[in-house]
């Protein structure tokens, strides 16, 4: 578990000792990707002893992600280089890596990846068209003229549509073969997140919905989002899909989709532990919660 200790981000003498300790490490992002290592299903995060490799430090901008039980964490972002050799690991991009990865391992990777996107991409001010500088350990970004522009986070919603022992999976063009999810969009501007539940449900499969229930959340850094998972109980059975949107949308009951967490079905599967779709699908299956 990470602390994020924000508390410390204003406080350069603070963040430049705790760079230089022996227990300070490094997670290198590069053009999106993440350093990983490990054989097998799951990959592992690579992280790189600042002490040991000071030089990918000099000169650079460090985002500062935090304090675990080992030590300061530091995410550095190397994209300017053609052709970066890792003094360890490979770089992979972290949608397909993190699939089966532990939710915290994926969290911190997903953090810096998104910091480092944002701090790389966002180099003038909007108000003004100054230039910005690095602030707040990369939490910021600041022009002369001392307008603050903070990292963007848009918030969208993701439905599990339900009715008694049944639920409405479906699936976009881009998904991989075979994949169904949960109902997903952003919210619009003055939007609630109850209204957005509901304006989507109709809008994709043509269902209305009552009191939807809020489940959990999850940052996205793909590019910048946050997830807020909510059930919602259908009004009507009948589905009434939104062919630009989605390929396909299904009634599922509890017990297909047990049968497919428990590999007994291979019809179609779910999105991976390290999305917020997989706990909420499995916890209707299993009634959990």
């Amino acid at each position: 578990m990470i602390d994020r200790a924000a508390h410390r981000r204003g406080h350069p003498r603070w963040l430049d000792e705790a760079l230089r300790s022996e227990h300070a490490r490094l997670v290198l992002v590069w053009r999106d990707r993440n350093l990983v290592g490990g054989e097998g299903r799951v990959p592992t995060p690579v992280l790189l002893s600042a002490h040991v490799h000071p030089d990918l430090t000099v000169d650079r901008e460090v985002v500062f992600l935090g304090v675990d039980a080992h030590g300061p964490l530091f995410a550095v972002d190397l994209s300017e280089r053609d052709d970066l050799q890792p003094p360890d690991g490979r770089l992979e991009d972290l949608r397909m890596a993190g699939a089966f990865m532990p939710r915290d391992d994926f969290d911190l990777l997903a953090t810096a990846r998104g910091l480092c996107g944002w701090n790389r991409r966002t180099r003038y001010c909007e108000r003004c068209g100054g230039a910005l500088a690095f602030a707040n350990a990369g939490f910021k970004r600041v022009c002369a003229e001392g307008h603050e522009v903070f990292p963007r986070t848009d918030p969208a919603v993701m439905i599990l549509v339900t009715r008694g022992d049944r639920c409405v999976l479906a699936r976009q063009p881009r998904f991989p073969p075979g994949m169904f999810s949960a109902l997903a969009g952003f919210v619009e501007p003055g939007e609630s997140l109850e209204d957005c539940v509901k304006r989507e449900t109709l809008e994709e499969v043509g269902i209305e919905v009552d009191a939807p229930r809020y489940a959990a959340s999850q940052g996205w850094p793909f590019p910048q989002s946050l997830m807020l998972s909510f059930v919602a109980e259908a009004t009507r059975e009948t589905i009434t899909r939104d062919d630009e949107e989605l390929e396909d949308a299904r009634w599922v009951s509890r017990a297909e989709l047990r049968d497919v967490f428990e590999k007994r079905s291979r019809d179609f599967f779910v999105p991976p532990p390290m999305s917020l779709a997989h706990p909420l699908i499995r916890g209707f299956a299993y009634e959990e919660g």
